[in-house]
């Protein structure tokens, strides 16, 4: 058996996430392709926009969202979400992690409703 320390975790974590910006957005849907790539539909309205989100450092093997993210408020139904996802740039870009929703913890987003990822909430590690 073999595996990467705490301390090389940390360094892993710290070198791909902290002092970087990043972008939040929520998907609609998510499947993994047979190639095994996958593929997340990400929201689309007018009212919508990614966020900005940032992680800790941290000296072990996960790092979470520094700050809340506020999603603007949605001027029309934005229907239901069902995960969250971190991209590299504020449009397009990268996938670079998802988080998926239980089915009882999807939302259904309708108009003047406003979406939040609390502090601490979004959290990215790596496993023991």
């Amino acid at each position: 058996m073999s595996g990467f320390t705490l301390s090389a975790k940390a360094q892993i974590l710290n070198n791909m996430l902290a002092n970087k910006t990043f972008y939040a957005g929520l998907l609609t849907s998510f499947s993994t392709l047979p190639s095994g790539a996958e593929n997340a539909v990400e929201l689309v309205a007018a009212s919508y926009s990614r966020r900005a989100i940032n992680f800790l450092t941290t000296t072990s093997n996960e790092t979470s969202n520094v700050a809340s993210v506020k999603f603007p408020e949605a001027r029309e139904d934005w229907g239901k979400i069902i995960g969250i996802a971190i991209y590299d740039s504020i449009t397009g870009g990268n996938l670079i992690n998802y988080a998926l929703f239980d089915a009882r913890d999807e939302v259904i987003i309708h108009a003047l409703m406003q979406y939040e990822i609390a502090k601490n909430f979004y959290v990215i590690g790596l496993r023991n």
